[in-house]
């Protein structure tokens, strides 16, 4: 049995600047210079009831986190590869909707705030992320791909990390940034991508192990 190789922080760092580089092409570009013309899907009636609450911005925001620490965390080189291939099949998937479906909320003005990170943050969103490129949702995509990887590391910490997923899923209803089927489509396309994942690599990973 062949011990399992760990990769290099400049490896896994090299593979993150990849993937915003990506990001750049696939999120960032439709998000504000697509000329086609979104269009808005059907408001359910959760999207209807929910309110916009201001606070859970910071918890909206704390998806990037996921990513970071998924990254500092897949030291083993099998695992932040899978991991890799997971993000960036999300992405491919997401950023094809963008494209060619592309989507918009009706979001509505953000309250002013006094507490300055607040604030702070809430103007980020504002400036930094157009109400374009809604379904599938790649905020909720992304995190439960994250999530997923997190269950090489026991049972505590995959609850402790999907507690903080659902909590993320629940803010862009509530920061009014994304449909409740956003939500459900980022969930579907995570789905397709770990079984991909599972079916083409797993295989090969176990056959490694075994050598």
């Amino acid at each position: 049995m062949v011990s399992p190789k760990n990769c290099s922080f400049a490896y896994r760092l090299g593979i993150f600047a990849l993937f915003m580089s990506a990001y750049g092409l696939l999120y960032v570009i439709p998000n504000f210079f697509l000329s086609l013309s979104p269009k808005e899907l059907p408001l359910f009636w959760i999207d209807r009831a929910v309110p916009l609450i201001p606070w859970t911005f910071l918890i909206y925001t704390s998806d990037y986190f996921v990513f970071v620490v998924a990254m500092f965390l897949l030291t083993e080189k099998e695992k932040f590869n899978s991991f890799t291939r997971m993000m960036f099949g999300v992405l491919f998937v997401c950023g094809a909707f963008f494209y060619g479906f592309p989507t918009t909320y009706p979001r509505p003005n953000y309250p002013a705030e006094t507490h300055w990170l607040l604030g702070a943050v809430m103007q980020f969103v504002a400036l930094a992320d157009s109400p374009r490129n809604c379904f599938p949702s790649m905020h909720v995509g992304l995190t439960a791909v994250a999530t997923w990887s997190m269950r090489h590391f026991g049972r505590r910490t995959l609850l402790a990390f999907s507690l903080w997923s659902l909590a993320i899923f629940a803010s862009t209803l509530t920061t009014k940034q994304h449909y409740f089927l956003d939500i459900l489509g980022g969930l579907m396309v995570m789905s397709l991508i770990v079984a991909l994942e599972n079916r083409l690599f797993s295989p090969t990973i176990v056959e490694r192990q075994q050598l």
